[in-house]
């Protein structure tokens, strides 16, 4: 038992170590897409801009991790986190651009709804997405 953990730690610490930077690059680069500062707002008590927060990571992640158990290498999963990544920039442009245009604004505002709203639009696509990652 011990011997069979050994040998596959260090796979688990790498998928880890990837989907770690994977998930710094996707909150990064969709806290600079938004018009608001979501951790400014986190910071100052904004529940909305926290439910949107998490609802969306919890959309990128989910997919994610369904990528990680099965992927056939880093970098398939890499590259299926990536899609991932593009897809949820792509539920906010699609809200915040098309569809809502004011909704940023209500975030900002402490508008609960609007949070769950975007929020729960990231995590239903992240279902969906991770769905369609399975061979």
């Amino acid at each position: 038992m011990f011997g069979y953990f050994a040998a596959v730690l260090p796979h688990f610490l790498a998928y880890f170590g990837a989907a770690l930077l994977l998930a710094a690059a996707f909150l990064a680069l969709y806290i600079q897409l938004t018009p608001h500062r979501e951790l400014a707002l986190i910071r100052a008590g904004n529940s909305a801009a926290a439910l949107q927060l998490t609802g969306t990571f919890l959309g990128f992640a989910l997919p994610v991790a369904v990528v990680i158990g099965n992927s056939v290498s880093i970098p398939d999963m890499l590259l299926w986190g990536a899609v991932a990544l593009v897809v949820q920039l792509l539920v906010f442009v699609i809200i915040a651009r098309l569809l809502f245009r004011g909704i940023s604004a209500r975030i900002e505002q402490g508008c609960a709804a609007s949070g769950i709203f975007v929020g729960g639009m990231g995590l239903g696509i992240g279902v969906l997405q991770a769905a369609c990652m399975v061979p």
